[in-house]
């Protein structure tokens, strides 16, 4: 009888970049791991509470878990020698250790109740699974200069394309969170209702800049996805997101719920690419464009 596998976390605090860190510690230390289904699945997500820092969190056979945590230990060690924060630490000859350079080994809570029920929960962890695989490639592969909002906006379409749910369905969705995020960038002592008005402009004139290139692209790349011609690293994201849609459509959660659900699905994938509460709304705003230019030019 296989053992169970158990859930446990390891957050590494970081100061500097912590897209270095993913594509120097992390990665690499995924690659060698969790190469295949039997190894197990992870996730990792950004934090901020305590110091800038990552938490991988990992579902393995136990056996593997003190392997794993010591192997990540001496690998986190050496990437902290190799690339201290140069901007907090100037004298690094006088001290054996690096403020807030550290790992921390921390249990796993999961957050059930934000994601549905028991039952949903390892829906949810899969998509977290896919998701962090999907980002670190990458991360690793980026090109300069390349845009992490239009990525987010990529992965979005992704996972709103798994939904199978119509335009005005996944426009209202936007909305939703857009809604849920805009009121971190108002003016507390000024009229709700002015400053989103004043943040809309905002947006519009922002996205007017680049909409005649964005668009077009946009509506092509959904075409890829319902065609099957996208490439395949994105086809396999979108299996692997029809898969847990599919199970979230079906198990009889109210439509309100649903929203919350890929609302929380959307912000996470925002948050392992490294874009701020504060950039969200925004985002959400220019997901809206697209997709409501898909809608109103939609051929197939």
């Amino acid at each position: 009888m296989p053992m169970r596998t158990k859930w446990f976390a390891i957050y590494l605090f970081y100061p500097g970049d912590l897209d270095l860190m993913l594509n120097q510690l992390v990665q690499p230390f995924i690659n060698e791991f969790f190469n295949t289904e039997a190894d197990g699945i992870y996730f990792f997500i950004r934090y901020w509470k305590d110091g800038n820092h990552i938490r991988l969190r990992m579902n393995t056979d136990p056996v593997r878990q003190e392997m794993l945590s010591v192997e990540l230990k001496k690998r986190a060690d050496d990437f902290f020698r190799n690339y201290p924060d140069i901007l907090v630490h100037s004298d690094l000859t006088s001290r054996s250790a690096y403020p807030g350079h550290k790992v921390v080994y921390a249990s796993y809570e999961p957050e059930i109740k934000r994601y549905g029920n028991l039952q949903s929960m390892p829906w949810a962890e899969t998509h977290f699974f896919s998701s962090s695989a999907f980002i670190l490639d990458w991360i690793s592969s980026r090109k300069t200069g390349a845009s992490v909002l239009i990525q987010a906006l990529s992965i979005h379409l992704i996972l709103l394309r798994a939904s199978r749910w119509e335009f005005p369905r996944m426009i209202q969705l936007c909305d939703s969170f857009m809604n849920g995020w805009l009121p971190r960038l108002y003016d507390p002592a000024k009229d709700p209702a002015a400053e989103k008005e004043i943040w809309i402009k905002q947006f519009e004139s922002s996205f007017s800049r680049s909409k005649e290139q964005v668009l077009p692209t946009f509506r092509l790349y959904w075409e890829s996805l319902i065609n099957g011609s996208a490439a395949k690293k994105n086809n396999r994201f979108l299996r692997a997101n029809a898969e847990v849609m599919e199970n979230y459509l079906s198990a009889g959660f109210q439509e309100t719920k649903l929203t919350e659900i890929t609302c929380s699905l959307m912000h996470m994938n925002n948050n392992r690419l490294g874009i701020s509460n504060y950039e969200e709304a925004y985002g959400a705003y220019c997901l809206r464009q697209v997709l409501d230019f898909i809608s109103n030019s939609q051929t197939i």
